[in-house]
C-alpha cells in the first residue's frame, strides 16, 4: 500500500469519524448495532454507527454502510455500496453485490460469486475471495494473507509483509506487487510467500521490492526471471508452500 492510498484511507477514517459525530450531534445518538431486515429497498439510504455492527439481510438493496468500531456483514444476494470499518470485520455471503470494502484492522471474507466493483483493501488483516469472485479494483494488505480462489482481479494484488495465495484459475489483469518494507519499527526479516497455482494467469507484472519466495505451478505460462524471487516449481496437487 503506497503513501498515497494510506493518505487516503486515513482520510476516509477521519471522515468517518466526523460523520458519526454530526449524526450524533443532529439526531440524537448512533452509538448501537444496526440491522437491516431481509428484502429492504434503500438505495439510496445509507447506515452508519460508532460503537456497534452493521448487519444487512437478505435480497437487500442498500446504501453506504460504515462503522468504527464493529464489523459489517451481509447476507447472500444483498446489493450495498461501500462497506467500510475501522477496527472489525467486513463478511460477505454468496452472490453480494458492493461499491467497496474496506478495514483497517481486521479480515475481509467475500463469499461465492462476490462482485466489487472497486478496491477491496485491509491495512493490518487478510482479505479472502471465494469461488467466481470478481474484483473491480486493487485487492490489497500491508499486513495478512492475500487468498483468492477461481476470481477475477482487474486491478494490482499488493502486499508488504504476509502470503499472497493466488488459486485455482484466479486471473490478474494487473499486477502483482510486494513492496519494499520501509516502516522503521517493523523488524520483518521474514520473507513474504506468493504461490501461483494451477491454471493462475497473470496478465500484467511481477514486481518484488524485497527477496520473495515464489511458488508456481507449472500450469502457470510465467518468465521465471523475476527479480529478488526465489523460485520452486511445482505440479498436480503439491502443496509445497
Amino acid at each position: 500500500m503506497n503513501i498515497n492510498t494510506k493518505v487516503n484511507t486515513m482520510n476516509k477514517i477521519l471522515v468517518l469519524i466526523l460523520s458519526s459525530l454530526f449524526s450524533l450531534t443532529a439526531c440524537g445518538g448512533f452509538l448501537g448495532s444496526k440491522t437491516i431486515a431481509d428484502n429492504t429497498e434503500a438505495p439510496n439510504k445509507d447506515y452508519d454507527t460508532v460503537n456497534g455492527s452493521i448487519k444487512v439481510g437478505h435480497n437487500a438493496n442498500v446504501g453506504d454502510l460504515s462503522t468504527v468500531n464493529g464489523s459489517v456483514k451481509v447476507a447472500s444476494s444483498s446489493k450495498v455500496g461501500s462497506a467500510e470499518t475501522v477496527n472489525g470485520s467486513v463478511v460477505f455471503e454468496e452472490d453480494v453485490s458492493a461499491k467497496s470494502a474496506e478495514t483497517v484492522n481486521g479480515s475481509i471474507k467475500l463469499g461465492a460469486n462476490c462482485n466489487i466493483e472497486e478496491d477491496t483493501e485491509t491495512v493490518n488483516g487478510s482479505i479472502t475471495a471465494n469461488s467466481r469472485c470478481n474484483i473491480g479494483g486493487n485487492f490489497q494488505t500491508v499486513n495478512g494473507k492475500l487468498t483468492a480462489i477461481d476470481t477475477e482481479i482487474h486491478g494490482n494484488v499488493e502486499a508488504v509483509n504476509g502470503t499472497i495465495l493466488l488459486l485455482d484459475g484466479t486471473i490478474v489483469h494487473d499486477d502483482i506487487i510486494i513492496k519494499k518494507n520501509k516502516g522503521f519499527f517493523n523488524k520483518n526479516k521474514k520473507k513474504p510467500v506468493v504461490v501461483l497455482g494451477k491454471n493462475v494467469v497473470v496478465k500484467g507484472d511481477i514486481e518484488f521490492g524485497r527477496d520473495v519466495k515464489l511458488y508456481i505451478h507449472d500450469s502457470v505460462d510465467i518468465d521465471d526471471d523475476i527479480e529478488n524471487a526465489e523460485i520452486t516449481r511445482f505440479s498436480g496437487d503439491e502443496k509445497p508452500y
